[in-house]
């Protein structure tokens, strides 16, 4: 049958078949055939009715479908799977043959009736489920991906039709979203297959599968309330399983968040792709530190046909058999589907776990992060992408602060809703862009476009909000004057070399001619830096995956960083750099109301394959090691001395590094960077910290230009966690009137904001020194009742009071609560 182009955008082209009403039927039906590398959506009267791809050349319409047949044919993709690991002649074929001109014929032929056992092998004990993972975006845009969740979710659609025992697994309610927004008619078709527990949406608890690492606590939490509410409100099921599969790395204290939200599991099959180590249990009972327990599963694999290998492996694991193809999208091929009913029962996500569970006490127990020994780069690469979601996130914590005292104050409700409106659109945009392979800098150059055209429009939107809701406070009079410390100079040693310092009743800093911190300590106290803030820079060629690894040999590869210039002025220490064709000047000034030296170091990046850090010997040997995680922190072996230690030679960490020896310790701070190291010889310890990568795959252009960084030295051993949090917020600008305070250090207030259904405010505080206590939180404003609150804000069973103008409760070892107060 012939084809006519109806229409041509240059992104999708629509095919209409002529003479549609003349094609044969069969006791089952018409079946069609079109062969095209790039997908097909096909339509029967404007009705969803499947998809061509590589994958799926045919497809039956059922004998009652009948109507004009069309045909939206991609113009330019990626394939669904088999993708590289970096470029090389695969890449160059793939890019060379994802355009295509659409063929303009479509087979035809009658189908005869087959009959199918839709359910032989219900008694044998493997899962099975039809999945195909999707990267929101990777290799292709946002705008390809809607596409690409359209046609994989119709080819789902059209064989849960044809066989009535297969189950779909899906997550991701973003393409959920973009589903319905593309094809309302179609998506309720969707609906009523995963009210029927078909279309599985039991492992789509967060919005996207993020990034683990690099995302702050209340992202993660805001990743978890915007899926799960979503799922709620379009199938009626609450989902109970974090399925993550393919996110580089899992923090923690991701159980601790989970347990928040009520998700009681989670999946993944990322930790089979560790370098050093082989990950121990298919299946345990995952514990954060505060003891929050979730059962979590590595499964084997997520991708592929029913081939004896992956059903052996499964049964042999336990695992549910994932059948169908991803990365792209795509989903199971017909006849993989028909083999794999032989093999055992379909069953959802969500059953599946549940049966997990019930083995209960005798599942391992794993009290630790999920280090992936693999992709170190990611928390470094696209450091324009990273710092804007920082400041995203920074910026809409301060726009919700300012909402709650609108509401505490009396604000129009009409006022409050448009402005929780806007923030939602605003968080959507970020949680969006937390996808793993697009925060962590792996995604193409069109992606990035994207992304930062969004992000323009959320700093607008959470701009407009902040300045709306301080417009109807109170105004202070209370301003803060920095009063920058003026530098000291002298010569010291032998060779007279001139050092520059800058003090004040909390820290000592000096630097000598050569831009090297070659001391820091508090007034009186030791030094703890021999050979600080150290600009290095390391020849970074990994061996695969580009954008993604940092390969373990880097520091044998060293470049030469030249300092040009030490001067001083009034108000601070300027160092100048050159290294390759790139120039920096990290600017290190003193306040006289703070506690630790800022370094803001600007950088013009012209390098490719090179690796930019700042290294630190320190004047001690640290015997801890503890870093921030998202709402919490980790300790790591300063002293590695296992495999798996070892392998952790790059780690990530947000807000801060900490390294502690008795009567000493350094922290060293940071805004929107997130690689660290800690090395340990000759009786010292060194601590490192990546800034800048030049990957040229699959973004060229990764990196180029213009940086800004923000760095913090702190004398630390006198601080409790909860003090060096505090100094923390100080250092990235947290100064808004806070709404609820604490006078125990050790309590943190994470978040205040305006309740999600604006029925008063809720507020998160986490406990950050590892001792169970009793919380008594001041509250601002006068309260008339107060709730406990899981991360979704509904009522959960949990004591607390509200005594004398403070929201009393007890408070375990690195506990997360939250309540909801509502004022009076």
């Amino acid at each position: 049958m012939d084809l006519e182009v109806v229409c041509d955008d240059g992104e999708i082209v629509v095919l209409r078949a002529r003479d549609a009403s003349a094609r044969p039927l069969g006791a089952a039906g018409t079946e069609l055939r079109y062969v095209t590398r790039t997908g097909a959506l096909v339509r029967v009267d404007g009705i969803v009715r499947g998809t061509f791809d590589r994958e799926h050349e045919t497809l039956t319409l059922p004998t009652h479908v009948r109507g004009d047949v069309t045909l939206e044919v991609e113009r330019r993709a990626t394939p669904t799977r088999g993708l590289p690991s970096g470029p090389g002649w695969r890449w160059t074929w793939i890019l060379a043959n994802a355009t295509q001109a659409p063929s303009l014929r479509l087979g035809v032929a009658a189908t005869r009736s087959v009959a199918t056992d839709r359910n032989a092998a219900s008694s044998r004990e493997l899962a099975l489920a039809c999945h195909s993972h999707l990267d929101v975006a990777w290799l292709w845009t946002y705008a390809q991906t809607a596409r690409k969740a359209l046609r994989t979710f119709a080819t789902a659609v059209r064989q849960l039709e044809a066989n009535a025992a297969v189950v779909f697994t899906q997550s991701q309610p973003q393409l959920y979203a973009w589903v319905a927004e593309s094809d309302p008619i179609f998506f309720e078709r969707v609906r009523v297959l995963a009210r029927a527990g078909r279309f599985d949406s039991s492992g789509a608890a967060l919005w996207v599968e993020p990034d683990c690492n690099i995302p702050s606590g209340e992202s993660l939490l805001r990743q978890l309330s915007f899926g799960i509410r979503y799922v709620e409100a379009s199938f009626g099921e609450r989902p109970t399983v974090a399925w993550l599969p393919d996110t580089f790395g899992f923090a923690n204290t991701l159980p601790t968040l989970l347990a928040h939200a009520g998700i009681g599991h989670f999946g993944t099959t990322k930790l089979g792709w560790n370098d050093t180590t082989v990950f121990p249990h298919a299946r345990f009972a995952w514990l954060g530190p505060d003891g929050s327990r979730v059962v979590a599963a590595q499964i084997a694999s997520i991708a592929g046909d029913v081939e004896r290998r992956r059903v052996r492996r499964a049964r042999a694991r336990g695992d549910i058999l994932l059948v169908g193809h991803g990365d792209g999208g795509g989903g199971a091929t017909d006849a993989a589907l028909a083999d794999a009913n032989s093999l055992g029962t379909w069953t959802t996500l969500g059953a599946w776990f549940a049966r997990v569970a019930e083995d209960g006490d005798a599942l391992p127990v794993v009290c630790d992060e999920l280090y992936l020994e693999e992709h170190r780069g990611t928390y470094t690469t696209h450091h324009d992408v990273k710092a804007r979601n920082a400041a995203l996130e920074r910026a809409l914590g301060a726009a919700e602060l300012a909402l709650a005292w609108a509401k505490a104050l009396h604000a129009t409700p009409f006022f409050l809703d448009e402005a929780r409106a806007q923030l939602a659109h605003a968080w959507k945009i970020v949680l969006r862009a937390q996808f793993h392979d697009v925060l962590a800098g792996s995604a193409i150059a069109e992606v990035y476009a994207d992304v930062h055209r969004e992000y323009d429009e959320a700093d607008a939107l959470v701009a407009h909000v902040y300045a709306s809701a301080r417009s109807v406070l109170p105004q202070s009079n209370a301003i803060v004057t920095p009063q920058p410390i003026a530098p000291a100079s002298a010569r010291h040693g032998l060779r007279r070399r001139r050092t520059f310092t800058l003090a004040n009743d909390r820290v000592v800093a000096r630097v000598d001619e050569r831009g090297r911190l070659v001391e820091l300590r508090t007034p009186g106290g030791p030094n703890l830096v021999r050979d600080g803030l150290r600009i290095a820079a390391y020849v970074d060629r990994p061996s695969a995956w580009d954008a993604w690894n940092v390969d373990r040999g880097y520091r044998k590869r060293p470049l030469r960083v030249r300092v040009t210039e030490v001067v001083a002025d009034a108000e601070g220490i300027d160092i100048r750099y050159a290294f390759g064709a790139s120039l920096a000047v990290a600017r290190l000034s003193l306040d006289a109301n703070d506690s630790y030296l800022r370094v803001d170091l600007a950088v013009d990046w012209r390098e490719r394959h090179v690796l930019l850090r700042v290294e630190n010997t320190l004047a001690f040997a640290a015997t801890r090691a503890r870093f921030g995680s998202p709402h919490g922190t980790i300790d790591r072996a300063p002293h590695p001395r296992t495999r798996a230690e070892r392998a952790k030679f790059e780690v990530p960490g947000q807000r801060f590094a900490r390294v502690d020896a008795p009567e000493r310790g350094l922290a060293l701070l940071a805004l929107d960077t997130y690689g660290w190291s800690v090395r340990h010889a000759r009786g010292v310890t060194s601590l490192g910290h990546s800034l800048l990568r030049g990957p040229t795959w699959p973004d060229e252009s990764a990196d180029v230009g213009a940086h800004a960084f923000a760095l913090g030295y702190a004398p630390a051993a006198t601080l409790v966690m909860g003090e060096l949090e505090a100094v923390w917020d100080r250092f990235a600008g947290r100064n808004d009137v806070p709404m609820f305070t604490s006078e125990d250090p050790a309590l943190h207030v994470v978040a205040t904001k305006l309740a999600d259904d604006g029925d008063g405010v809720v507020v998160r505080v986490r406990e950050c020194d590892g001792a169970a206590r009793t919380m008594t939180l001041r509250c601002g404003p006068r309260v008339r009742e107060i709730a406990c609150v899981d991360a979704l804000e509904a009522p959960i069973d949990a004591i607390a009071a509200y005594v004398d103008g403070a929201i009393v409760a007890p408070m375990p070892a690195y506990g997360l609560r939250s309540f909801r107060v509502r004022t009076a």
